[in-house]
């Protein structure tokens, strides 16, 4: 292999280089038993910076995770990963489903036998499983994640330009995004299949650059693992990159294909197995065993079996795109100055044609998302990418941080080239506005986040107060635990001090037999809960107690000052079936009521005041200014939220 040595103080390779080929420095001399400290000491500079980028990122992760996401974010799906990564962990591949099962279904989990099926494959589980066992908390994995998405970028950004600038360039774009810095605080799978995207494409160019097996093989294993996790992405963004790989290495074509399979056969025979065990098919995925109808295309479509239809045309599919584009100019970092230098250095043919490809693949990946509509249900029905950003577009972020990055780089040296003072002033300008637009995006994400996660906070407080080992009956649409709140879900051992079961009638009556020794309550979300920063999120728990018989007498019994000492009045809302009394009791006296509950549901003949007891601090709080309702369903009732 012809080895470019770049003069001293230089990183760009000799003229006399092709493009892209990676320049090296020379070897010293017994440089193989350097230490650590002489290690980082031969290091490029470029390569330290973007070490000591990788680790603030990965410490950004931790943060983050601990001060804006620390119950989960408003994407319920980080549910789903953190329950499969703890049944890994536990050393199941399934989470078990006692009877009745459909009281305990997670979020988009489906019944199979005598266990729950998840939506997705278990690699990514796996990494934060990884972490569970080795550190009994998924940070690690967090960190790990994100410090190798900024240290493959910069190997990838070398490899594609040649230039060690502007591979740090693209490393600090992508760990400057907001995008990439609210993902990196969420356990979820798209910035670890960009992770896997960069690693395969680093593995294939680099082994065929230097004709080595083990890059190659290395890139055969992230390729499948990628290919399992979000296999409709990979085909977008890598297929131009494939099919000029064909085309352009006649000689080690089948070199290439051989050894891609060496390293693809492994996750393929764990993904045949897994979907066999899942679905019964070794070649079906569990993620269309929940609902068929949520699959690519347009038409109706539905996300779960009781999902009302959704009409998904090809003017819905542009408005998805272009609604992830618009807010993807402000979470990537320098989103449209990236834009317009990709361009610009593509039409100059500045361009290697690996990034050329990758390039390409961007915009393949824009057109097939236009006939996806999960990208749709995102932007437009449940509207979650404004707060935690365009998601769907991660993989979007390859192209542009590393086009962008050799444009910008090119761009503004021949800006300086031209008038040098001129130049200083507008490349100022440019990234004063870059930096600030990214702050605003990142300051209102962490506000609106902040305010998503104040809400369950609130909402876990009054649940952690209930005595004893509670079992908590949620009553919300859809009818799963985990949804629209991370707080009301189970682990995989449905072993938690706090139980919770989805309310859904006759199997409620089930749960109470099955767990005797718990306090039983019901706990109703608003219908908006969480859908926005600024959507009502109240919560209210009712104490429920199980009776049998003909006519059911129940004794209520509401304490003394049971209220605060601004409620003036207060009310108790008895609820039998499907139809609702109020009772006005007195909040400063103890008050008995006996209720009658028979067939014909509920009338005021059936409640009566069997005692009341006048308050000694009634003359103190009678004139109190507030006004406040206290519901009850059987007992006194609790609220929570904003």
């Amino acid at each position: 292999m012809d080895v470019a040595v770049p003069q001293a103080g230089s990183d760009e390779p000799r003229a006399a280089t092709p493009p892209g080929l990676v320049t090296e420095r020379a070897a010293a001399p017994g440089r193989g038993g350097l230490g650590l400290r002489g290690r980082l000491a031969a290091m490029p500079g470029e390569a330290r910076y973007v070490a000591v980028l990788a680790v603030l990122a990965a410490a950004a992760a931790v943060l983050l995770r601990h001060t804006v996401f620390p119950m989960l974010s408003v994407n319920n799906d980080e549910g789903i990963y953190l329950l499969y990564a703890r049944t890994l962990a536990e050393g199941h591949l399934f989470p078990r489903a006692p009877q009745p099962a459909q009281s305990y279904v997670p979020w988009l989990g489906v019944v199979v036998d005598d266990h729950y099926v998840l939506k997705y494959t278990p690699f990514v589980p796996a990494i934060f499983a990884l972490a569970l066992l080795a550190c009994g908390t998924v940070d690690p994995a967090l960190a790990v994640v994100v410090g190798a998405a900024v240290a493959v970028t910069y190997h990838l950004g070398v490899e594609l330009s040649g230039s060690r600038r502007v591979a740090a360039l693209s490393a600090t774009l992508l760990a400057l995004s907001p995008l990439v810095l609210v993902q990196s605080a969420m356990v979820l799978s798209y910035l670890p299949v960009l992770v896997l995207l960069q690693g395969c494409v680093l593995g294939v160019l680099r082994g065929r650059r230097r004709a080595r097996v083990r890059p190659v093989v290395f890139a055969g294993l992230a390729l499948g693992v990628a290919a399992a996790v979000r296999p409709y992405d990979v085909v977008l963004l890598l297929a131009p990159l494939a099919v000029w790989l064909v085309v352009t290495s006649p000689g080690r074509r089948w070199w290439l294909l051989r050894w891609l399979a060496c390293g693809l056969a492994v996750p393929i025979i764990i993904t045949l197995l897994t979907n066999l065990a899942a679905t019964g098919s070794a070649l079906r995925l569990p993620f269309a065993l929940l609902e068929p109808d949520d699959r690519l295309g347009f038409g109706r479509r539905k996300l779960y079996p009781d999902d009302g239809w959704h009409h998904f045309g090809l003017g819905d599919g542009l408005r998805s795109v272009g609604d992830h584009l618009w807010l993807l100019g402000g979470w990537a970092c320098g989103g449209v100055v990236l834009a317009v230098a990709a361009i610009t250095a593509a039409a100059r043919r500045r361009l290697t044609g690996p990034a050329a490809m990758l390039g390409l693949g961007g915009l393949v990946f824009l057109l097939g998302y236009i006939g996806f509509w999960g990208a749709w249900n995102a932007a437009e029905l449940w509207g979650g990418i404004r707060y935690v950003g365009p998601f769907y577009l991660v993989p979007v972020l390859i192209p542009l941080v590393h086009l962008g990055g050799s444009g910008c780089v090119s761009g503004g040296a021949a800006l300086l080239a031209w008038r040098r003072r001129v130049g200083l002033g507008l490349l100022g300008s440019v990234v004063a506005a870059v930096v600030g637009l990214t702050s605003v995006i990142l300051t209102g994400a962490v506000r609106d986040n902040l305010a998503l996660t104040g809400n369950d906070q609130a909402l876990s407080a009054m649940l952690n107060r209930l005595p004893g080992r509670p079992l908590v009956f949620v009553a919300a649409s859809p009818k799963y635990l985990g949804h629209p709140t991370p707080v009301v879900a189970n682990g995989p051992d449905l072993d938690g001090r706090v139980l919770y079961a989805v309310a859904r009638g006759v199997d409620d009556l089930t749960v109470l037999a099955d767990h005797p020794d718990r306090p039983a309550y019901l706990l109703r979300l608003a219908q908006a809960y969480d859908r926005s920063p600024r959507s009502p999120s109240t919560a209210r728990v009712e104490r429920l107690a199980s009776r049998s018989g003909d006519q059911v007498p129940v004794t209520i019994t509401v304490g003394a000052n049971a209220t605060s000492a601004r409620t003036r009045s207060a009310r108790l809302v008895l609820t039998a079936g499907t139809r609702s009394l109020s009772v006005p009791v007195d909040p400063w006296a103890a008050t008995t009521l006996t209720l009658r509950v028979d067939g014909n549901g509920l009338d005021p003949a059936d409640v009566a005041v069997a005692a009341r007891a006048r308050s000694a601090s009634d003359s103190r709080t009678r004139n109190a200014s507030a006004r406040r309702r206290a519901a009850c369903s059987m007992r006194r009732s609790s609220s929570s939220g904003r």
